[in-house]
């Protein structure tokens, strides 16, 4: 009962921001749009980023002191493979979620192909913790400064997603990504991103999601190579969501 009745509190809170976590700094400022991101956090967003590092996250939930989630995400490149692997972790006092991930996939003449597993653990207070596995499918095209990606994540969960997304390059120092998101218990909603390089090491980020009406700006510095990013995403019946990311590329 207890379980229950956690669950039930949790469930009405963490889902209103969006049903797949959406916890990385990048993910928070763009709505998920991964395929403006450059964190390797967002593997657990999409099966294809393309993306070789590590990052170390951490994202406050409607600025809600009670609930915390950190995030540890790591990326190698072989050739044409490129190999993930990362854990999410969801802190309250009654409450714990793990999410740890494995992904691969491959990307020859601009095409990717990839997938990625989840095993999702969670426990509440003194009780036994529970298990559930789910998946993600994806696939994306590239070419020069334009893309299109189409994902399938957390099939066979309550919360699975089919996402569709554009990129496309609106000036030199401006990039654009608009998306559709198809969800299997919850409505359908589009949301649009930007990013925009106002300086050789500033990036700043924004987006905005309809169906709830949600705003995410983000502002990054990166001096090559590695980057720090802060951002902050709105909710019409919540505080906002703050989220902080430390990325190292090579």
């Amino acid at each position: 009962m207890k379980r229950i009745l956690l669950g039930m509190l949790l469930l009405c809170v963490l889902p209103l921001a969006a049903s797949i976590d959406e916890d990385s700094a990048m993910a928070n400022a763009l709505s998920g749009l991964s395929l403006l991101s450059h964190s390797v956090a967002d593997y657990r967003i999409s099966p294809v980023m393309n993306l070789s590092g590590f990052c170390t996250n951490y994202y406050r939930p409607f600025n809600s002191p009670d609930i915390s989630i950190f995030g540890l995400h790591n990326a190698i490149r072989l050739k044409h493979l490129y190999v993930g692997i990362g854990n999410s972790y969801l802190h309250h006092a009654d409450y714990t979620r793990h999410n740890p991930y494995l992904n691969a996939h491959f990307s020859v003449l601009g095409l990717s192909v990839g997938a990625t597993g989840h095993m999702v653990y969670d426990s509440v207070a003194d009780e036994d913790g529970e298990y559930a596995w789910y998946y993600d499918l994806g696939a994306a095209l590239k070419s020069g400064d334009y893309a299109a990606e189409m994902k399938l994540l957390r099939s066979n969960s309550p919360i699975q997603q089919v996402a569709y997304s554009l990129k496309g390059k609106l000036g030199e120092d401006l990039d654009a990504a608009i998306g559709f998101v198809s969800q299997r218990d919850e409505k359908d909603y589009y949301r649009v991103a930007v990013s925009a390089y106002l300086h050789r090491f500033i990036t700043l980020y924004g987006s905005w999601q309809n169906d709830p009406n949600r705003f995410g700006m983000g502002l990054q510095v990166n001096p090559g190579k590695w980057s720090i990013m802060y951002s902050i995403r709105s909710h019409t019946a919540l505080d906002p969501g703050h989220a902080v990311s430390l990325d190292i590329y090579w």
